[in-house]
């Protein structure tokens, strides 16, 4: 049953990380698509 928790709280530090990465930076997150489109 204690790995659920571990799971559930490393999802929530990730999430938040990707959260404020996005909010702080939001450009990096368009140059990524950006990218990606012309990977393509």
């Amino acid at each position: 049953m204690f790995w659920i928790y571990w799971d559930t709280a490393w999802s929530i530090i990730i999430s938040g990380i990707m959260f404020t990465t996005i909010v702080t930076h939001p450009d990096a997150e368009f140059a990524e698509i950006r990218a990606a489109k012309q990977m393509k």
